[in-house]
């Protein structure tokens, strides 16, 4: 009776346990950007006589080069006082403002709020983000 017992707290313990050690909040959404990968860029030789010798046949610098493309992202750059309030970016929770200062989003119009620790909206301004560009928000 006892060790029936002892067995099916234990299951549910370790049921609980990795239920919390995996759940995460519902407003934990973060904005995550992938950079691309570098590209591969060869270049043929040609050497001293008649012909092709191949890729990097003489030395490292006719060889392979790495080429990493442009990312196609703006940034925004975050310039406020209040370093506690909450970043939504497009509905979704971003970080908080003292830890988030500049971060990369996708080309295009994005709704920035903050929000205070009681989730009123603080600010909220509907921003465009231009490719290779810093869009500045200054809060007051």
């Amino acid at each position: 009776m006892f060790k029936s017992f002892m067995l099916k707290f234990l299951t549910f313990g370790i049921v609980v346990g990795t239920f919390l050690a995996i759940a995460q909040p519902a407003s934990a959404q973060r904005v995550f950007i992938r950079r691309p990968a570098p590209v591969v860029v060869v270049r043929p030789y040609y050497g001293w006589g008649p012909g092709w010798y191949g890729y990097g046949y003489y030395g490292p610098w006719w060889g392979p080069t790495y080429v990493t493309p442009r990312p196609n992202t703006g940034e925004v750059k975050l310039v406020t006082r209040m370093k506690d309030a909450s970043v939504y970016v497009d509905g979704g929770f971003a970080g908080f403002a003292g830890k988030l200062k500049k971060f990369d989003l996708t080309p295009g119009n994005h709704d920035i709020a903050l929000r205070d620790s009681r989730g009123a909206t603080l600010f909220q301004e509907r921003v465009q983000v231009i490719r290779d560009r810093t869009t500045e928000i200054k809060v007051d």
